[in-house]
């Protein structure tokens, strides 16, 4: 009987884990699988759709069963075969289920005027029917957005701390139209005694499926328009442009290219010009001219980096970042910076911190900065949907590596030691409490399910016997025994020795046969002898067998398989498959006969 096994440090398995049997025991009752209830794979032609549809119903049609018991069973089986055809037998429709699921199959309707429409124009639609639809629900989510940085000076001591420089900002975004969305910010800050502040309109506006634009201005002096702009390109790029235009200044402009390299890592291309902080007065000196090349990546199935180095006419730096999770709920970050000019070295500066998941919607961290001429700075942040808050405490005017060490490595060695003592064995001990929970919650569908396979399994007999009958008189295709659930097998590796090959196969099958708990696996023989057509069985991949007509779930939340014995021209063969593997029969691989 399987289990599900995680490291002692790590609960993202079982998480993920818990996650999609939640969505499961939502599934339990709701639309099924129409390319698992048809057994047809996910790139099937609309003729073979339409081959199977017209296979099963005339096997579950009402009107071939006689009592009314029967039919009702039939009639059950039959309004979900129907349901499913009536899907994937539209074009529309499908493009439709294959992005949004059921859900987007009454949009399909909106599609029937446009006959001139591909089935990719189709799918392109409800593609972005479902952007549309995410970006909806994140908006119902986050309607506004703020962020506050308080930064404190405790050089000397915390008794001696004293406020530096207060900065607030908020925004809230409101749907104007159907497309264009307003977003109105304010910001103020205060340092030194002195401070300033502005409040900001800005109105987006998509400019069809791949590009947007947006502009904002501010109701305060001074007045400085600015202008961005977005594209998707071809091949996986993405370019957009930023231009900035100040009362007597000349504009600063900002245009970014950025490109998937691979699955998991982007490069980007940021060229400026012009001073990005031209209104100010007097005029700041941050992002001036010049240009940045950046690498973005993922290392390994945990860590992923971020390296820039960027040359500008008064001076260039070169940063790495570099993220390691320790589990699903806990980061580390450590990262370095230099800094020069035509003048010489300016800085070299390094940060440590760590990041965590306090909850589903809310993060929180530490992070200490350091560097030859920045001195010491820590930051403690927190995040919950779209607000932030910030508190950088100034430790230190220069270099302390005491005050580094304090400040750092002692916050992560508690963080740490916390988070693997006491954090991640709580999280693992409520996650499996939840999932012994899912599981016996889903003890009560099982009865139902059972049931339901059973009777349809009762109406496929009849096909079934009459197939098997004549397989054996002409030593076809003859289905002897079929398990489906939780069998203890594994997969057979690849083995160019044939014989070694077989014997691995036949070891799998036998442990199946031999461990098969039956209220973990149950029989579809009858079922999977119904389906075999012309001395043949092709079951599609991509979607659970659970859906098939004769099965169901017999173990909830343990990763399932199909076990098939079979007998072809006089020779047994045997079959172990996943869940969601195809399967076709007869093949000369599995057999075992001598």
């Amino acid at each position: 009987m399987h289990t599900t096994t995680t490291t002692d440090g790590d609960v993202s398995d079982d998480e993920t884990l818990l996650r999609d049997l939640e969505q499961r025991a939502r599934d339990v009752d709701g639309p099924a699988d129409h390319y698992g209830v048809l057994n047809v794979a996910r790139s099937a032609s609309a003729d073979d759709v339409r081959d199977a549809y017209r296979r099963l119903s005339r096997l579950f049609h009402p009107d071939r069963h006689q009592s009314a018991e029967r039919r009702q069973w039939a009639q059950q089986q039959f309004h979900l075969i129907q349901r499913a055809y009536e899907v994937l037998g539209s074009p529309a429709a499908r493009a439709a289920y294959d992005v949004l699921g059921d859900e987007g199959v009454p949009l399909a309707r909106t599609a029937v005027g446009h006959k001139i429409e591909t089935a990719r124009d189709l799918q392109a639609r409800f593609e972005r029917e479902a952007r549309r639809r995410r970006v909806e629900d994140i908006e119902q989510l986050v309607q506004s957005r703020s962020e506050a940085v308080a930064t404190v000076s405790c050089v000397g001591g915390l008794r001696r701390a004293a406020p530096q420089q207060l900065a607030l900002s908020h925004s809230f975004a409101a749907a104007l139209g159907d497309s264009a969305t307003a977003v109105v910010a304010a910001h103020m800050f205060s340092r030194g005694g002195r401070g300033g502040g502005n409040v900001t309109a800005t109105v987006r506006r998509p400019l069809g499926a791949s590009a947007w634009a947006s502009l904002a201005a501010p109701l305060l002096p001074p007045h400085v328009l600015t202008l961005e702009a977005g594209r998707q390109l071809r091949g996986d790029a993405y370019a957009s442009a930023r231009v900035t235009q100040a009362p007597r200044r000349a504009p600063a402009a900002t245009l970014t290219l950025s490109r998937m390299l691979t699955a998991s890592a982007a490069a980007a291309l940021t060229v400026r010009t012009g001073s990005q902080y031209a209104w100010a007065e007097p005029p700041a000196a941050a992002e001036p001219s010049g240009v940045a090349l950046s690498l973005t990546a993922k290392h390994g199935a945990r860590g992923d980096f971020h390296v820039e180095a960027a040359a500008g006419r008064q001076q260039s730096h070169v940063t790495a970042k570099y993220t390691h999770a320790v589990d699903a709920r806990l980061a580390l970050v450590a990262g370095a910076t230099v800094t020069a000019s035509a003048r010489g070295l300016h800085d070299v500066a390094c940060r440590v911190g760590l990041r965590a998941a306090v909850s589903d919607w809310t993060t929180a961290g530490w992070r200490v900065d350091f560097g030859l001429a920045s001195g010491v700075v820590a930051t403690l942040h927190v995040r919950r949907l779209g607000h932030r808050l910030r508190l950088p405490l100034v430790l230190a005017p220069g270099l302390d590596l005491g005050v580094v060490a304090a400040a750092a490595l002692a916050p992560l060695a508690v963080a740490l030691a916390v988070n693997t003592a006491v954090l991640a064995p709580r999280r693992r001990r409520l996650v499996r409490q939840r999932l012994a929970e899912l599981r016996d919650e889903q003890l009560a569908q099982l009865h139902r399910l059972k049931r339901r396979a059973e009777e349809a399994a009762r109406l496929m007999a009849p096909q079934a016997e009459r197939s098997q009958r004549a397989a054996r008189a002409a030593a076809g295709l003859v289905i002897e025994r079929a398990l489906y659930g939780d069998l203890p097998f594994a997969t057979a590796a690849q083995n160019s020795n044939g014989v070694a090959a077989a014997l691995d196969a036949a070891a799998a099958s036998l442990a199946a046969l031999a461990h098969a708990d039956e209220p973990r696996a149950c029989d579809v023989t009858v079922p999977l002898a119904a389906l075999v057509a012309g001395d043949q069985l092709v079951i599609a991949a991509g979607a659970s067998k659970r859906f098939l007509p004769g099965f169901y779930d017999p173990a909830f939340g343990a990763p399932k398989a199909l076990f098939v014995r079979y007998s072809f021209r006089g020779a047994v063969h045997e079959a172990v498959v996943r869940d969601d593997e195809a399967l076709a029969i007869p093949l000369k691989a599995h057999s075992i006969t001598a």
